[in-house]
Protein backbone atom coordinates (compact mmCIF):
# COMPACT_ATOMS: atom_id res chain seq x y z
CA UNK A 1 0.00 0.00 0.00
CA UNK A 2 0.84 3.62 -0.61
CA UNK A 3 1.68 5.80 1.72
CA UNK A 4 0.25 9.35 2.17
CA UNK A 5 3.12 12.16 2.74
CA UNK A 6 2.89 13.66 6.03
CA UNK A 7 2.07 17.32 5.89
CA UNK A 8 3.55 20.03 7.77
CA UNK A 9 1.52 21.64 10.18
CA UNK A 10 0.00 24.85 9.56
CA UNK A 11 0.64 27.94 11.14
CA UNK A 12 -1.60 29.18 13.29
CA UNK A 13 -3.09 32.52 12.07
CA UNK A 14 -4.02 34.73 14.46
CA UNK A 15 -6.31 38.08 14.53
CA UNK A 16 -4.29 41.61 14.00
CA UNK A 17 -5.74 42.76 17.78
CA UNK A 18 -4.98 39.37 19.48
CA UNK A 19 -1.69 40.54 21.47
CA UNK A 20 -1.96 37.54 24.22
CA UNK A 21 -0.40 35.66 21.09
CA UNK A 22 1.86 38.35 19.59
CA UNK A 23 3.58 38.37 22.92
CA UNK A 24 4.02 34.58 22.87
CA UNK A 25 5.46 34.76 19.39
CA UNK A 26 8.02 37.35 20.79
CA UNK A 27 9.01 34.96 23.32
CA UNK A 28 9.76 32.75 21.24
CA UNK A 29 6.75 30.33 21.26
CA UNK A 30 7.60 30.23 25.34
CA UNK A 31 4.02 30.33 26.51
CA UNK A 32 4.83 30.05 30.56
CA UNK A 33 7.46 33.54 30.01
CA UNK A 34 4.57 35.50 28.33
CA UNK A 35 2.07 34.11 30.98
CA UNK A 36 4.71 35.44 33.53
CA UNK A 37 4.87 38.80 32.01
CA UNK A 38 0.96 39.05 32.00
CA UNK A 39 1.17 38.45 35.59
CA UNK A 40 4.15 40.90 36.00
CA UNK A 41 2.34 43.85 34.20
CA UNK A 42 -1.31 43.35 35.45
CA UNK A 43 0.62 43.54 39.06
CA UNK A 44 2.02 47.40 38.09
CA UNK A 45 -1.45 48.37 36.70
CA UNK A 46 -4.06 46.28 38.79
CA UNK A 47 -6.65 48.05 36.25
CA UNK A 48 -5.47 46.62 33.36
CA UNK A 49 -7.48 43.47 31.52
CA UNK A 50 -5.08 40.30 29.92
CA UNK A 51 -5.27 42.32 26.60
CA UNK A 52 -4.44 45.33 27.59
CA UNK A 53 -1.07 44.33 29.82
CA UNK A 54 -0.52 41.83 26.47
CA UNK A 55 -0.83 44.85 24.27
CA UNK A 56 1.87 47.06 26.54
CA UNK A 57 4.09 44.33 26.68
CA UNK A 58 4.11 44.11 23.12
CA UNK A 59 4.50 47.64 23.14
CA UNK A 60 7.36 47.61 25.10
CA UNK A 61 9.17 45.07 23.53
CA UNK A 62 8.73 46.18 19.84
CA UNK A 63 10.51 49.41 21.57
CA UNK A 64 12.85 48.03 22.71
CA UNK A 65 14.20 46.09 20.07
CA UNK A 66 13.40 48.92 17.26
CA UNK A 67 13.92 52.10 19.23
CA UNK A 68 14.40 54.26 16.68
CA UNK A 69 11.73 53.09 13.72
CA UNK A 70 8.88 54.76 13.47
CA UNK A 71 5.39 53.96 12.16
CA UNK A 72 3.69 56.41 9.43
Amino acid sequence: MARRPLRKKAHKTYSPGDYEAELVRLCKGNRREAERLIAEEQKRSPALSRQGAALALVTRIRHEREPLSRSL
